[in-house]
């Protein structure tokens, strides 16, 4: 086998050296890859994060398909502020995350925000009980920011919608505390349907990908954390179309496969992805659902 690590980011290139099923891990870890619009999206969620505080906070709503990336962006985000201590051991600049439950509630929102400060209570307590509690807590964590993921579960709450998104515009008014809010398209209809809290939110979108120059360059970057000791050049004219064409328009499906590629390459002592190798992962890991269907 040809070794040729000057490819790989330093990591990967140590990862060269385990045993095969540590190769297969590692190969399977998620990786974060700034390609530009996350980078870009990024930067205003930073801005957002340091606005002075205000009567009326501004918003911003990330919105995509599903698999394309919002979480993994969320998450960059939140690593990059960790939460702090002041010289007394109080906390500070909190960032809070939680995620709508699928049929959302006045009271079980309350209850996640409590849950997402480590806060133990009584979750059948009263939905302003809650809030009550919740605002004290946020107020002790100095809570710059709440992030609220799955937005578009609002259009799974019936008559509880317009109750939550109130609850969602006294948060930002009486806390001073921006949301940044994620979802697919549905949240999108859900805020329509308050105009005074949507002109507060600033719509970031997560385009679909197409074959162009952002997506040859994310193949490349993301080519560096899989352990394989020769380029596979990913970008190239022969695989990019394969790779483009087999995982769609979502980050998330180039990544599943790039992943699922790099282990079926290790595991069969190739020194590289390439069209066979794709092929393969095509015929043994990706599930037709219409064939399963067929045969059960």
């Amino acid at each position: 086998m040809t070794v040729q690590d000057d490819h790989l980011l330093p990591e990967a290139r140590a990862a060269l050296e385990r045993p095969t099923p540590e190769r297969v891990s590692f190969a399977r870890e998620d990786r974060w890859v700034g390609y530009a619009r996350a980078q870009q999206i990024l930067r205003q969620c930073d801005d957002l994060l340091i606005y002075p505080r205000s009567l009326r906070m501004p918003c911003l709503l990330l919105v995509g398909r599903a698999n394309n990336g919002k979480s993994s962006i969320v998450e960059q985000f939140i690593r990059r502020h960790p939460p702090l201590l002041d010289e007394r051991g109080a906390p500070t600049g909190t960032v809070s995350w939680i995620s709508l439950p699928a049929t959302p509630t006045d009271s079980n929102f309350w209850s996640e925000v409590l849950y997402s400060l480590n806060i133990s209570h009584n979750s059948k307590e009263r939905a302003d009980v809650k809030r009550h509690d919740a605002f004290e807590a946020m107020r002790f964590a100095d809570t710059r920011m709440l992030v609220i993921d799955e937005l578009n579960h609002l259009t799974n709450a019936g008559k509880e919608a317009g109750k939550l998104l109130a609850q969602i515009k006294t948060l930002t008014s009486t806390m001073r505390v921006p949301v940044l809010a994620t979802g697919t398209a549905p949240a999108i209809h859900a805020l329509r349907s308050e105009p005074q809290l949507m002109t507060r939110f600033e719509p970031m979108t997560l385009d679909r990908w197409t074959l162009d120059l952002e997506y040859l360059r994310f193949l490349t970057s993301y080519e560096k954390f899989l352990p394989l000791p020769a380029p596979s050049n990913l970008a190239s004219r022969e695989l990019a179309p394969l790779i483009y064409g087999m995982a769609g328009d979502t980050i998330g499906g180039t990544v599943d496969l790039l992943k699922e590629a790099a282990a079926l390459a290790i595991e069969e002592c190739k020194d590289r992805i390439d069209a066979k190798v794709l092929s393969d992962v095509r015929a043994q890991r990706i599930p037709d659902w219409e064939e399963a269907a067929r045969r059960v």
